[in-house]
């Protein structure tokens, strides 16, 4: 059985260090011309899963009313947020900028048994395509990193285009072509060739995606895939693509922080175009993720661009703050105004004073036996 972590411990100091980090980055967001936007937690499940994929659904948290109607707990923010933009927004002039700070409840493998709850902050750029999107979306996610204080950090580029191009052109069984996508997260070139080779898929595609799947990155991997395919025309286009979008990042001054890595395509399933990712050094898992999604909106009504990403509040209190959640109550040395009962109003006064200063306070009465500690 699995022991599900359904709830933050009550009093976590997580809570708080959540609460103003989200308070930053909704500053940020507002500050790019993002509204916040409210979505419902828990959705009709028949309304939602058309923008799920298989391993959304198999994590997400599912029962049945009183009604009879299978509800879900919302598992990703992102469809929640394409439906609602679908039916509720659809007459609202584009491009729609919204951000959001929210829970999603899906079953994810943590260190610990398995975590039910998460929080997330994020924002979705809705009928906006092109370089000029992608960029708008990439530099938000920097300023946010930097208003943290990260200093080791890497935004990994990838494209979902042109990885299921490759992937369709090895003409695998979808099977197999999950096993292949599988050796290329565990960057495993090896495993690769052995699973291509098997299936006699031709060596120029073979030696492409055991490209992706080395672990070096940059541009070079670019290079050598249009040496290995140069008549791949659509396969050309999405990776020129990622050229010129790391080189306009580069010309922003942020060459050392965003790189191409064609293997960083886990994800969810809707991602169509590129995709990235975060990572910082001490960091146990990745901060955030996005990425462009030109079809899932349509998947609810009227084909519409976008592209988002959000951040995990839980991976970045872990970085910041380590030792945020081994303590339910931190007392802090000098922070106890004894109270006397008998004449409470002194003590209150130092109170008060040491508040007005902003310095913290905790108090403590006097009270024979049963006192509290300082």
């Amino acid at each position: 059985m699995l022991d599900h972590q359904f709830v933050t411990p009550a009093l976590d100091r997580s809570v708080s260090l959540r609460r103003q980090i989200t308070t930053q980055a909704m500053q940020i967001f507002a500050g790019w011309g993002y509204r916040e936007i409210q979505i419902p937690l828990l959705e009709h499940f028949d309304s939602l899963k058309s923008g799920l994929d298989e391993d959304q659904i198999a994590r997400s948290f599912r029962f049945v009313d009183r009604a009879g109607n299978l509800m879900v707990l919302r598992p990703d923010v992102t469809p929640a947020v394409a439906k609602t933009y679908a039916y509720q927004l659809r007459s609202a002039p584009l491009p729609l900028r919204v951000s959001y700070s929210n829970k999603v409840v899906r079953i994810e493998r943590a260190f610990v048994g398995a975590q039910l709850e998460s929080y997330q902050v994020g924002l979705e750029l809705i009928g906006a395509e092109g370089l000029v999107a992608d960029v708008e979306v990439l530099l938000i996610v920097l300023e946010l990193l930097e208003r943290l204080g990260l200093k080791r950090f890497q935004i990994n580029l990838a494209d979902h285009k042109a990885a299921s191009l490759l992937l369709s052109a090895t003409g695998a069984p979808s099977r197999f072509r999950d096993d292949v996508e599988d050796a290329i997260l565990a960057r495993d070139p090896d495993e690769v060739r052995s699973i291509l080779n098997g299936l006699g898929t031709r060596t120029p595609i073979v030696e492409a995606i055991a490209v992706m799947a080395s672990l070096e990155g940059g541009l070079q991997k670019i290079d050598l895939i249009e040496r290995l395919l140069p008549n791949e025309v659509a396969l050309k286009k999405r990776l020129d693509y990622l050229r010129k979008l790391e080189q306009a990042m580069a010309d922003l001054g942020y060459g050392e922080q965003v790189r191409v890595d064609l293997g960083e395509i886990d994800g969810p399933g809707y991602y169509t175009g590129i995709g990235f990712s975060v990572v910082a050094e001490g960091a146990g898992r990745r901060l955030a993720r996005g990425g462009r999604y030109d079809e899932l909106i349509g998947l609810f009504g009227q084909s519409t661009a976008a592209v988002g990403f959000s951040f995990s509040l839980e991976a970045v209190v872990e970085l910041l703050h380590p030792q945020a959640g081994s303590s339910a109550s931190r007392r802090q040395p000098g922070d106890a105004v004894s109270i006397d009962p008998k004449d409470p109003v002194a003590g209150l006064r130092i109170a008060l004073e040491r508040r007005r200063q902003n310095l913290p306070t905790r108090v403590v009465v006097q009270s024979g036996d049963k006192r509290d500690k300082p």
